[in-house]
């Protein structure tokens, strides 16, 4: 069984929710889908039969904090996983290591399962070993790390079409997996397609893989959850 994690980002709109929806619902698979709409379309997936995900959420579970998205909220409307630390968090929204971390022990003591992303930049590239470890200090050791996933995504990749060799992402997985006692399971995000998508699943340390621009496209990203490895 592997992870399908299908980020939408800020993409999408009612009329697309619903063709998707009737599109990828009848699919069957083994393979564990979860699908992360913008949160004004995450109610179009009501009695979806596959997973739901949201991309984003306060660390907080309710409050006077005006435009935060409660966790609570997101439970109740039926999604399972939610997405932290997105690259384009950390870089557009500042986000720290320390607020992800906030985040994931909120989503835990709730039952949701974190999906945590990890990644480093094009010119941290040769010291990636020293940016993973940092951003998953808090998270190697602690308990309740078994329900949440990590999603390495290079920041170099996402959306250039450039993706590391299967021998590289296997190195960094390994690592990730080294680093965490293989407590839970990892995914790899980056430029992830049709034509590599079924290379990209055969890397003995790959769980799965989080597809951004691809899941938009309905008959690729259908063709994507058929494939068999």
């Amino acid at each position: 069984m592997k992870f399908l994690v299908a980020n939408w980002k800020m993409n999408g709109d009612v009329e697309f929710a619903e063709s998707f929806f009737e599109k990828i619902n009848s699919i069957k698979t083994e393979n564990q889908i979860v699908v992360c709409p913008p949160f004004p379309l995450l109610h179009k997936f009501e009695n979806f039969s596959h997973s739901l995900g949201a991309q984003n959420c306060s660390d907080r579970k309710n409050g006077a904090f005006t435009g935060e998205v409660s966790p609570l909220l997101l439970k109740d409307l039926g999604c399972k996983y939610v997405i932290i630390g997105h690259s384009e968090r950390r870089r557009i929204f500042k986000e720290s290591n320390e607020l992800i971390f906030e985040k994931y022990k909120t989503l835990t003591e709730l039952g949701i399962n974190p999906i945590i992303c990890v990644g480093e930049t094009e010119e941290s590239r040769p010291q990636w070993r020293d940016i993973l470890s940092i951003q998953l200090s808090k998270f190697k050791d602690d308990e309740n790390l078994p329900k949440a996933i990590i999603a390495y995504e290079p920041v170099w990749s996402i959306g250039s079409g450039k993706t590391p060799t299967t021998s590289e992402i296997h190195e960094v997985l390994s690592f990730i997996k080294q680093t965490t006692n293989s407590k839970c399971p990892t995914l790899y995000g980056g430029s992830v397609n049709i034509k590599n998508i079924s290379d990209i699943l055969q890397i003995p340390s790959v769980d799965g893989v989080l597809i951004g621009g691809a899941s938009l496209r309905i008959e690729e990203f259908s063709e994507m959850i058929r494939c068999e490895v």
